[in-house]
């Protein structure tokens, strides 16, 4: 029988050569079965044809018949002509079906042979460095509990890219029905979630859409949409916004955010500063990596920035979640030590920069694809999708509690709506939270149609005021310094004064000792808001009254009141307002604002007033 040289090694029938190329020719058109039968005719021929086997692994490969695979080419992974590149193919193999140990074995045998290749070994270091974690990471799970959210929002389609808004009120995902992909939104009490309704011909189109992300409003919107005319590259990000309870048809984010290059997965952070996203533009690290874009006092972007090394590889950095505490950062990556494919890792901004990423843990990440996580504000709660057996059919999102190693810092929210208090319309104005114990601002911003949200650190002592010109200011005490759990959140209507005759605020950060009538150094910041008006309004008049509750003698109550009162206009004085414009009056328990029947309602009642005259 004619024989051909195939390998200095081996010598092959000239039938079994032949079997072997049709297959070759069958395998450059994808057709897989067609080829796979030919292989086992040359090998039927000639049992000991390696290149036939080797071939025949890589077209089980392709069809995903891993266990075929393994059984082709593991009995003669030690002949000398076996391959390098099979060698790297089984500990590919062996990673899809989750042997960690086994990948690691080939992977370094590869990494031995003269005839690898550059990219092919850097990942089968990567692929070693995963095997290491994953034994490790088997020995010591963290705690994992997964509930599916069911069938108000899971479908025999796929659901994935959960997103979870900062009050943890709304809550959108994507779903891809057959080719076709669109967002959808759902309304969450506690654990309970409303059926899930599309958002709309305004925003789906028969396009795909995907990977939403919105303001802490909910008045603000950004989707993933690709290949559109008026795009700039495969994909972009576009905007819309609610207005009279309808969402606008998208627009393109425009530059310096979309480029020619692939721009996806919005996350807003929920001070509406910060967009972060992922590109594959020129100046990353390689692959898709994650940028932020900031939004400027004039609503302009900012170049963006890559975040850095600690985040970025170059490998996929993708799917960003920024908590609403806008300091942590849930990614998904396959460049950092893992469990394999992609798993969800965790970094936090400091002052230097961001930390370095922390895989969040097995079983939350597999072997398998994990991706598009988000977390609620309060750090308990995560969600992610899977395809793990028992859901509804392909990707279905699940609930579970998040590891303590993986939380975000513990915050509590408020979110206000403001309005004119004569009107009663939407106003803008601007916010500004104030450390009471070092005096100093840590937040400020302004109202979107009328509303801010804004995360609020357990552990301090804050003063919350809101203003806008021509009117009063309004203020609010928020003392979370003795809070070492999350705190309710605080969610109010806040109702401005014009400046006008008998308009009246209460200065809800203005404090003295028990008993006292000295005002204490957390009062400063409040007087000196109040200072500032006057200032700016030379014309107007104010009375200052004081209030306490019903506790104690009626006329000790009146003297308590009226001497408060003078405290505060004695500071006014010092900061060089006349004295003129200036009334001190104290009412005692005269004019309660509501009963006097708990402590709380005490506590409102022994109060600050100030009254334009």
């Amino acid at each position: 029988m004619p024989v051909f040289s195939v390998t200095f090694a081996q010598q092959v029938p000239e039938k079994a050569m032949s079997a072997y190329f049709k297959a070759k020719a069958y395998g450059s058109k994808t057709q897989w079965e067609e080829g796979i039968l030919e292989l086992q005719k040359a090998i039927k021929i000639e049992p000991n044809y390696t290149q036939a086997k080797e071939l025949l692994g890589e077209y089980y490969y392709a069809l995903a018949q891993y266990d075929d695979a393994i059984k082709t080419l593991e009995p003669i992974a030690q002949s000398k002509d076996f391959s390098a590149r099979a060698l790297y193919l089984l500990s590919e193999l062996y990673l899809k079906v989750n042997n960690s140990a086994k990948a690691k074995f080939y992977a370094e045998q590869y990494l031995t042979r003269k005839d690898k290749t550059p990219n092919a070994s850097a990942n089968a270091q990567q692929t070693i460095l995963n095997a290491d974690f994953a034994i490790a990471a088997k020995k010591n799970p963290v705690p994992f509990n997964p509930i599916n959210l069911g069938a108000s929002i899971n479908t025999a389609a796929s659901e994935y890219f959960p997103y979870l808004t900062p009050d943890g009120k709304i809550f959108t995902f994507t779903r891809m029905d057959g080719y076709q992909e669109d967002l959808f939104y759902a309304l969450r009490s506690d654990t309970i979630f409303s059926s899930a309704m599309s958002f709309g011909n305004a925003i789906n189109t028969n396009d795909n859409e995907g990977a939403s992300a919105m303001n802490a409003q909910a008045n603000l919107l950004f989707v993933t949409a690709c290949n559109r005319m008026d795009g700039y590259g495969s994909c972009d990000i576009y905007y819309s916004m609610k207005q009279n309870y309808q969402w606008t048809q998208i627009v393109g984010i425009g530059k310096p955010i979309n480029t020619g290059n692939w721009e996806a997965q919005p996350s807003f952070s929920s001070d509406g500063k910060a967009l972060y996203f992922v590109s594959n533009r020129a100046g990353g690290y390689g692959g898709r990596d994650i940028w932020v874009s900031y939004l400027d006092e004039n609503m302009k972007w900012s170049e963006p920035q890559n975040l850095g090394p600690n985040i970025n590889t170059k490998y996929n950095d993708q799917c960003p979640f920024i908590h609403a505490d806008n300091s942590t950062l849930y990614f998904t990556s396959n460049g950092w030590p893992g469990m394999g494919k992609g798993d969800i890792y965790v970094s936090r901004k400091t002052d230097s920069g961001w930390t370095k990423a922390q895989n969040i843990g097995y079983p939350i990440n597999t072997e398998n694809d994990e991706n598009g996580m988000t977390v609620s504000y309060d750090g308990k709660t995560a969600y992610m999708a899977s395809n793990r057996a028992g859901g509804f059919g392909g990707l279905d999102i699940y609930r579970f509690d998040l590891p303590e190693n993986a939380k975000p810092t513990q915050i509590t929210y408020l979110k206000a709506t403001i309005k004119d208090a004569k009107t009663k319309q939407l106003i803008d104005a601007s916010y500004t939270i104030i450390d009471l114990t070092q005096q100093k601002t840590i937040k400020n911003g302004m109202s979107f149609q009328g509303d801010f949200f804004v995360a609020l650190d357990l552990n301090k002592n804050m003063a919350l005021q809101i203003q806008k010109e021509g009117y009063l200011f309004y203020s609010q005490n928020i003392n979370l310094k003795e809070k070492n759990t999350s705190a309710q959140p605080y969610e109010m209507e806040v109702f401005l004064e014009p400046i006008a005759s008998n308009s009246t605020i209460t200065l809800n950060n203005v404090f003295f000792d028990f008993d006292k009538s000295d005002l204490k150094s957390e009062s400063f910041v409040e007087l000196d808001k109040l200072v500032e008006i006057l200032q700016k309004n030379p014309s107007i008049k104010i009375e200052i009254s004081g209030h306490t509750d019903d506790k104690g003698e009626l006329d000790y109550n009146q003297k308590l009141s009226q001497q408060r009162a003078e405290s505060v206009l004695q500071y006014l004085v010092k900061k060089g307002i006349d004295k003129t414009r200036l009334v001190a009056k104290g009412y005692g328990e005269s004019k309660p604002i509501v009963p006097n029947d708990s402590e709380e309602n005490k506590a409102k009642n022994r109060r600050t007033e100030v009254r334009i005259l």
